[in-house]
């Protein structure tokens, strides 16, 4: 039965292969190509053996039975690995009300008129290591 089916698989390989040469002026020559190498798929799968060794499994039941176990046991194992639970979680730590501390560095004060020249730019510039220096300074940095 698995040589009958590949011989007719093979047959049918060369059939796609001839109508894609027919037919390269009217569909193409991309479509023909892909018709082709379809075809030439064909003929070469049943030359190496794959549609005997697929029939072979299609056809047999013992195969089905063995398909059907391999099924039991990776439903089994999703079942075992769901009743297992998942790993333990982290304790998450609760905050004290009463300890709000303000964050390490704040915000500097945004400048409300754009900076116009070198000499504003520089104060701007004097204004930001100010407030760098008032921070590191609250904090004991020196």
């Amino acid at each position: 039965m698995g040589t009958l089916i590949s011989i007719l698989v093979a047959v049918l390989g060369t059939g796609m292969v001839g109508l894609a040469i027919r037919e390269i002026r009217t569909k193409g020559a991309a479509a023909s190509l892909q018709m082709a190498a379809f075809g030439l798929l064909l003929v070469g799968s049943s030359a190496v053996g794959l549609v005997r060794f697929v029939t072979s499994l299609v056809f047999n039941p013992l195969a089905w039975v063995g398909v059907g176990l391999l099924s039991l046991a990776g439903v089994l194992f999703v079942v075992g690995q769901k009743m297992e639970g998942p790993a333990e979680k982290p304790k998450k730590i609760k905050q004290v009300e009463g300890s709000k501390e303000k964050p390490a560095v704040e915000q500097a004060p945004k400048s409300k008129g754009k900076s116009k020249g070198k000499e504003s730019a520089a104060s701007d510039l004097g204004e930001d290591f100010d407030d760098i220096e008032a921070i590191l300074r609250k904090h004991g940095i020196e």
